[in-house]
């Protein structure tokens, strides 16, 4: 291979970073299924929001501040 030849083209290299990119969410997705905790949190929080349980993002902060969360 001659200087400034390269084995993989740009075409190439794009490719692999999205693969790259998928595999990640792949990962993060399993890691997610496994945490029995975090998916029964997901489950509730689906419901809450079917249920119409819902609170404005300003009231939500209000709260944090009032509970001297924030």
């Amino acid at each position: 291979m001659s200087k400034g030849e390269f084995l993989l083209t740009d075409e190439d290299r794009v490719l692999l970073m999205r693969v790259y990119e998928l595999l990640e969410e792949v990962v993060e997705s399993l890691e997610i299924m496994e945490d029995k905790g975090l998916l029964r949190s997901i489950r509730e929080a689906e419901e809450d929001t079917r249920a119409g349980r819902l609170r404005d993002y300003d009231e939500f902060i209000e709260e944090l501040r009032g509970a001297g969360e924030i």
